[in-house]
């Protein structure tokens, strides 16, 4: 009798250990990015870039809200730029001198520290403003 019980525990032991190795080696999913939504009110951002700099160096738009986002390449050489933290969301293709690129994206992350990139040195800072917390939470 006491050895049925041992036998019985062992395998409920090696089952659990299998369904958990199971579980790790299944692929996860992801819950998808947010996409712009129709819904988000929305707010448009100008960029110029110039040889190694954009103007404004530093600006701010509300949080959730559906960026608008222009880039005009006034410089002389083509420029790639891109935002740190929202690389996800955000993806600017090289613009050739004198040519002006379009795109939105959902600014959804709170922060002060998302750097724009110039051909992947930081020239600049974006602010998105408003709490991190959901409202009606705590």
């Amino acid at each position: 009798m006491r050895r049925s019980y041992l036998l019985l525990f062992a395998g409920t032991v090696a089952l659990g250990l299998l369904l958990v190795a199971l579980g790790r080696m299944a692929p996860r999913r992801e819950a998808p990015p947010p996409t712009p939504s129709a819904a988000a009110p929305a707010v448009s951002l100008t960029l110029d870039v110039r040889e190694g700099a954009i103007d404004p160096e530093t600006s701010s738009v509300p949080k959730d809200r559906l960026v608008r986002l222009r880039i005009v390449n006034r410089g002389t050489r083509p420029a790639r730029l891109a935002l740190a933290g929202y690389e996800d969301r955000l993806d600017v293709i090289a613009i050739v001198p004198g040519e002006t690129w379009s795109g939105e994206f959902l600014a959804d992350r709170p922060g002060d520290d998302f750097a724009w990139l110039l051909d992947g040195q930081p020239v600049g800072r974006l602010n998105v403003t408003g709490s991190h917390l959901v409202e009606g939470h705590q």
